[in-house]
């Protein structure tokens, strides 16, 4: 089941990359083919699930958790964005930047109101997978805002379309920092003779990687920094959009060979360096 859904995630940030690169700054257009295909991929995906008898638990999450509701979620991102481009003011920076702040702060009111599972989300959590994104014994009502959704025990979970809003809101979020942070860009000039500053070379995937790392060994406050202060800090000192962090780090965890691959390769680095300097010693 892994081997046969996990490439789904991948074809989609391919086909998203190619999609936003290809209409750059048409919204309506990125939207409508983006929605389109993840639509279509989370069709397969339903149809690759529900064609399969021999269901574990892990399995099951995994579907409901790392596919369905990440999908949907996408969905109702693009959706949201399109909605947002479309209503914004004609092109006046003040206007502009008003009208994407007021988006933000309601983005933020929205987010506040499933806090609970924001930080479950955000942390990466797994300790309620069991009662989030498992299937129970009968149909349920959810209410959402003014009206009440049926929820079909056999291809949904009760959590299901509750982390599939957060997550889009999430990198709606994004979104919305980036596009107000652009009305700042050229304001900020560097002073001619500010040393070079340094640059994130390696890969966005290897930041991540070490972002945990450095968060599970609490090295920042004592180990009472949290993952999202970590992660905001060195987005910020080397100038790199990490997007859904959380997300790549699923992958990361989902290696089946060497998962601290670039921790490793740290390590090996700083063993060669040393060995050298030893070798100097003695020439």
């Amino acid at each position: 089941m892994k081997s046969t859904l996990l490439p789904i995630n991948e074809e989609i940030n391919a086909y998203l990359k190619h999609v936003e690169t290809t209409y750059q700054h048409d919204y309506s257009k990125i939207a409508e083919l983006s929605v389109q295909y993840v639509s279509r991929k989370l069709e397969e995906a339903k149809e690759k699930f529900e064609h399969r008898q021999d269901i574990g638990p892990e399995e099951e999450i995994l579907y409901f958790k790392h596919i369905k509701a990440h999908l949907s979620a996408l969905i109702q991102y693009y959706t949201l964005v399109q909605t947002i481009e479309l209503r914004k003011p004609p092109r006046k920076k003040k206007k502009l930047k008003s009208y994407y702040l007021k988006a933000l702060y309601k983005v933020k009111r929205k987010i506040g109101k499933k806090r609970t599972y924001y930080n479950y989300y955000k942390a990466n959590s797994t300790y309620l997978d069991h009662r989030f994104f498992r299937r129970v014994g009968q149909d349920i009502f959810c209410t959402t805002g003014a009206y009440l959704m049926d929820i079909d025990k056999r291809n949904n979970t009760p959590a299901v379309h509750v982390f599939a809003q957060v997550e889009a809101y999430e990198m709606l979020r994004h979104y919305l920092k980036n596009k107000i942070k652009a009305f700042a860009g050229k304001t900020k000039a560097l002073p001619v003779n500010r040393p070079h500053q340094l640059k994130w070379t390696a890969s966005k995937v290897d930041l991540i990687e070490l972002i945990y790392a450095l968060h599970a060994a609490g090295v920042f406050n004592n180990g009472r920094a949290d993952l999202k202060e970590i992660a905001e800090c060195l987005q910020q000192v080397f100038e790199v959009d990490l997007g859904q962090y959380n997300r790549v780090f699923y992958d990361i965890r989902a290696r089946k060979i060497n998962k601290t691959k670039f921790l490793d390769a740290l390590k090996d680095g700083l063993k060669k360096r040393m060995n050298e300097t030893d070798n100097q010693l003695f020439i």
